[in-house]
């Protein structure tokens, strides 16, 4: 299932009690911006959506659900259960979402060939991943760009800008995990 994000982003705002001009203060993005998402007038890059989500005290979890649906329960993530999303550069889906007794999430993400250069993302959590097909520069600001191949691995600490993108004419195949800030 592919979620209209912006609709989302509004209903999450609304029950936090938050203005769209509170929401812009907590993460620096213009609130013109934030009402044009919010109308699905655009679609947000991850970096971008991730710093609305924790301005909001959210996280892709709650975007992505469903509301009215029953919560899985157990040690068994089925895929045709999994929540997926994507934006002009990435394609990513929710294989292991934050529930009763799940603190890691796990993202299978593919990263677009052609995306332009991306935001440094400032993540408050750590994050690594693995490189499971193409060729992903991954970058961590102030220092030169690491090519990481099929079987690389990265893990980058919390606090630390960085920014991924795929290089060559093949998307990167990507397994990431990391434990959200409110843990």
């Amino acid at each position: 299932m592919t979620t209209e994000i912006g609709g989302r982003l509004k209903q999450i705002r609304t029950r936090a009690g938050l203005s769209l001009r509170e929401v812009s203060e907590r993460c620096g993005i213009a609130a013109s911006y934030l009402s044009n998402l919010e109308r699905n007038g655009s679609s947000p890059t991850l970096a971008t959506l991730a710093k609305i989500l924790h301005a909001l005290d959210s996280d892709l979890e709650e975007l992505l659900s469903s509301r009215g649906a029953s919560e899985p329960t157990g040690p068994v993530f089925r895929r045709s259960e999994m929540r997926q999303a994507s934006d002009a550069g990435r394609r990513y889906t929710l294989v292991l979402p934050v529930r009763e007794g799940v603190k890691l999430e796990m993202l299978d993400e593919y990263l677009l060939p052609g995306e332009a250069e991306p935001e440094f993302e400032n993540l408050s959590c750590d994050v690594a991943g693995l490189v499971l097909s193409g060729t992903l520069s991954l970058e961590i600001e102030g220092e030169p760009a690491s090519v990481l191949c099929p079987g690389d691995a990265f893990y980058v600490p919390d606090g630390t800008r960085h920014r991924g993108r795929c290089l060559g004419s093949e998307p990167v195949h990507l397994i990431t995990a990391y434990v959200p800030p409110k843990y």
